[in-house]
């Protein structure tokens, strides 16, 4: 049975890259920079970009499924409905909200190697993320505390190649066992080789492999660029594995008579306006969508079925 205490941790896949601005210019490789942890320099996605696209989403939910308030005759009667009835979860002015919304991390960053595209991360995020992990049969995988420079195989890899991360170059270290990681179901599908860098490897790799792009501010006048109206800016790639949690204020949940599913509930109605419409910034460009998959809080053990 899961702890109540804990927040409901949620998994995404990136369909598209994800851009969620830092704000500004700034003097370096790109125009415009992505958010990143200020301790490990590796990007993130705050938790009020979650929650303010998570409150949008749910309020049009709201507006074309609550019975109450698609009754409505107007569509302004429709949305000052469902942003009351979203008030009682998310808070307001004077309402303390009973959801809390915690940064998003990468647990699983796309590479490109000449075995194909390998996931990498880190023997810390694996703990955090997935608890004990296990393989298709049950059995315990240990993976060594240190790494080293090496790249440590834990689904998919040939272990008697070299192989490449990028521009980078890392021997194999072959696991004594040789059991790969069974991940939940879901999950499963979404990665197909998955090896573990050290800390100090990952944030290296992971801003060395960000997607770079370029475009141009159109002058409206001509309809074409605009002069010296060049720009860049940065995105985590399509197909990186994110993590995010969302706790729960038991107390005001109870106050309120809402049951602690409240997270399930939303995260399932919001995840086909996640899938379509995205976060973040860029999306007139193809950018943001995610691809929503609900974890489990029984220990952090993986489940998936042989």
């Amino acid at each position: 049975m899961g702890n109540e205490l804990e927040p409901k941790k949620v998994y995404a896949r990136a369909l598209d890259p994800i851009h969620i601005g830092a704000g500004g210019y700034r003097l370096g490789r790109v125009d415009n920079t992505i958010v990143r942890d200020p301790a490990t320099d590796v990007p993130k996605i705050p938790g009020t970009s979650i929650a303010g696209v998570v409150r949008a989403f749910y309020t049009v939910y709201l507006m074309e499924n609550d019975n109450e308030c698609k009754s409505e005759s107007n569509e302004e009667e429709k949305k000052r409905c469902a942003e009351e009835k979203a008030k009682v979860v998310f808070g307001d002015e004077t309402k303390k909200g009973l959801l809390r919304f915690y940064d998003g991390q990468i647990i699983f960053f796309p590479v490109s190697s000449i075995q194909g595209t390998v996931w990498i991360t880190t023997k810390e995020l694996i703990d955090y993320w997935f608890g004990e992990i296990k393989d298709k049969n049950g059995e315990k995988i240990k993976i060594p505390d240190e790494i080293s420079d090496d790249a440590y195989p834990i689904k998919g890899i040939d272990t008697d190649k070299l192989l490449n991360l990028g521009w980078l170059l890392l021997e194999v270290k072959k696991p004594e066992d040789g059991k790969e990681i069974a991940l939940p179901q879901e999950m499963d599908k979404w990665v197909k080789r998955i090896v573990v860098v050290s800390d100090k490897l990952f944030s290296h790799i992971v801003n060395d492999n960000l997607e770079v792009r370029t475009s141009v501010r159109i002058d409206p006048d001509t309809g074409a660029a605009a002069e010296g109206a060049l720009f860049t800016y940065e995105a985590i790639p399509r197909g990186t594995v994110l993590g995010f949690e969302i706790g729960v204020d038991n107390a005001l949940a109870k106050q309120r008579d809402i049951g602690l599913e409240v997270v399930d509930k939303i995260i399932e109605a919001v995840s086909p306006y996640l899938r379509n419409l995205g976060i973040g910034g860029m999306g007139t460009r193809g950018f943001g969508r995610l691809e929503i998959n609900l974890g489990s809080n029984d220990g952090g053990e993986t489940n998936a079925q042989p």
